[in-house]
């Protein structure tokens, strides 16, 4: 059984800072309502400044709830948030923010709240219960100002599949979601399948936009199960491979973060590995390289809760492609043994500063 191996722990990525612009943008308080600034290049990191001095430090405007491990931003009534809030999911940027007006005990639930993926250009917008997703559909934020010490932002219907409600949802070995055939919003922006550059590859996996070490390249979602709903002992090697190709391990490395149970695997399974009948995350397009340009990471997803994603470990061009390390470790598959000789050989060479 071959297992692609989610081999970075959570712990590496527990921090909410990972793009700072380069000036502090305070927010005054005082009745102070900026214009409007719609230059997508810099909103990210407008957010960003705002909530975090340069250093890493919280800003005044933020609180940090230690029983949840998350940090709410905005103005405060003793210790009680009101009006207009940011509220991190978890005490990592990756698993994005919930942006609107609180109800009277604080809380991000209503109508009209909004999950912010961690671009923070792309969302969920619709009915969020102490926030979590109940149902939403795609938007885009196209401007940020200040208004009285808050980053408020002026939030758009999306382009494309405007009209697709998602929800939250568990998949599990017969059920890979209910909207299979259209794409994650954030994952629309960032990746297309094309041919791999690979030799011997057919599909690959190719960046839609320039993403910086720390991005989420890729969601990789699929079907959960347990190995033993898929993999039965009395199977041929030939048909075991064929059937753990796209799994990918997850409870062994992270249960502890979402509860899962050590053997939970996600899976493609073969009837939905086309593009055309499985498309609502990729990351499961990306290829093996050892020299690879992504890493595979656990993240909370607000459809689908606890899944892996592809964060970029360097700087990826646009229509640059995305190679993953699948750290098989010991296996039979000759083509990986092939490629891990030759990755040997060529740091050997390297270390001798001599042609091969």
């Amino acid at each position: 059984m071959f297992c692609k191996s989610l081999h970075l722990t959570i712990s590496a990525y527990l921090v909410l800072i990972l793009m700072v612009s380069s000036m502090v943008m305070s927010c005054p308080t005082g009745g102070y309502v900026s214009p409007w600034n719609d230059d997508r290049s810099i909103i990210p990191g407008q957010i960003v400044s705002w909530m975090h001095h340069l250093d890493g430090k919280i800003q005044r405007t933020g609180r940090l709830n230690r029983g949840r491990g998350t940090f709410t931003f905005g103005e405060f009534k003793g210790t009680i948030s009101v009006g207009l809030a940011w509220q991190s999911r978890t005490n990592r940027r990756m698993d994005g923010f919930l942006y609107g007006k609180v109800d009277h005990y604080g809380n991000l639930t209503g109508d009209n709240i909004t999950f912010i993926y961690p671009d923070f250009l792309t969302g969920l917008r619709g009915k969020f219960v102490h926030g979590v997703l109940h149902h939403a559909t795609a938007v885009d934020v196209v401007a940020e100002r200040c208004n009285n010490g808050v980053k408020e932002l002026k939030i758009e219907q999306a382009m494309h599949n405007k009209d697709i409600i998602w929800e939250k949802e568990e998949t599990n070995s017969s059920y890979i979601g209910k909207n299979r055939k259209v794409m994650d919003p954030y994952e629309r922006k960032s990746v297309y399948v094309g041919k791999s550059t690979k030799p011997n590859a057919n599909e690959g996996l190719f960046a839609r936009r320039k993403f910086l070490p720390g991005d989420i390249v890729s969601y990789y979602s699929g079907q959960k199960m347990l190995m033993e709903d898929k993999i039965f002992i009395n199977m041929i090697r030939d048909k075991k491979s064929e059937e753990s190709e796209y799994q990918l391990t997850l409870g062994k490395n992270d249960q502890d973060y979402f509860g899962y149970p050590e053997n939970l695997r996600f899976d493609i399974s073969k009837r939905y590995r086309s593009i055309d009948e499985y498309r609502t995350t990729l990351g499961h397009k990306a290829n093996h390289s050892f020299e690879n340009n992504v890493d595979f990471v656990a993240v909370d997803h607000p459809v689908f809760g606890g899944i892996a994603c592809l964060v970029a470990n360097a700087e990826i061009d646009v229509d640059e492609e995305v190679f993953a390390d699948y750290k098989y470790g010991i296996t039979n598959l000759s083509w990986y043994n092939q490629e891990r000789e030759n990755h040997t050989n060529l740091d050997i060479c390297s270390a001798r500063r001599k042609p091969c």
